[in-house]
């Protein structure tokens, strides 16, 4: 048997987190340990999944505190520790999906109160969960962002509404370039997933007056796991690229 590559998805219960797991267990012998946002959250959509020979899903719950991060990690920690039991492997590739896209208005109109949810899902949560997840990483590893161009300061969309998802997807880039520069084992890469037809995607759409957006979610995860999968310490680590490899000034 071929040795098994252990994913751990963020957000992992809707849009491109849920399909980026779908493709995922469709690979033999592949872990895919899925987090969600609480043990309320709906899972029927990933238990239904299908899994090739060999592979395996595992759900956690998992959500940052700000008050109280030390006690997040721990919590997260304690469910890695049980799923361990059942001999998980450390982490191969740690994509950190989940975020927050709701707040599409120009500066003067965006509430401060909105900034901040968007960096505390988008900014903070991917570098509290590598924090956490760094002694599970295994050597060498691939941390993957699901970031925006949106969040490009050189591309920047003229008067596009996207100041708080901006802002918050900048940072996060940010986070992931430093981690290629002070962790020569990690692959660490920022991947534009396209405008894609999930509720963020659509949240944009409507602040600009646009019906849809123009991808389909089955081209956005072919897209971005090519480029994870191709992803290398001496081509496009610390780099910001599309789904289609093209690069995005950052």
């Amino acid at each position: 048997m071929s040795a098994s590559t252990t994913y751990l998805v963020t957000g992992a219960n809707r849009g491109i987190g849920l399909g980026l797991v779908a493709s995922l267990l469709l690979r033999p012998n592949t872990t895919v340990i899925a987090t969600i946002r609480s043990l309320t959250t709906a899972t029927d959509d990933l238990n239904a999944l299908p899994v090739a020979e060999g592979s395996k899903l595992l759900i956690i719950p998992f959500t940052l505190s700000l008050s109280s991060p030390e006690s997040s990690a721990k919590d997260l920690l304690s469910w890695l520790s049980t799923l361990a039991s059942t001999q998980t492997p450390k982490i191969n590739i740690l994509i950190l999906n989940a975020g927050l896209g709701s707040s599409f208005h120009p500066i003067l109109s965006t509430p401060l109160l909105s900034l901040l949810s968007h960096f505390e899902s988008n900014t903070l949560l991917p570098i509290h969960l590598f924090q956490t997840l760094h002694p599970l990483l295994s050597n060498p590893s691939k941390v993957i962002l699901i970031s925006s161009s949106l969040g490009s300061i050189a591309e920047m969309e003229g008067a596009a509404p996207t100041l708080a998802y901006g802002i918050s997807k900048a940072g996060a880039n940010y986070f992931i370039r430093k981690v290629h520069f002070e962790h020569p084992s990690i692959v660490a890469v920022a991947i534009h997933p396209g405008w894609v037809k999930t509720a963020n995607g659509q949240n944009f759409a409507d602040s600009i007056g646009v019906s849809e957006p123009p991808m389909t979610l089955e081209q956005s995860v072919s897209g971005v796991l090519a480029q994870v999968d191709g992803a290398k310490k001496e081509t496009t680590s610390g780099s910001f690229v599309s789904f289609d490899g093209s690069v995005i000034q950052w």
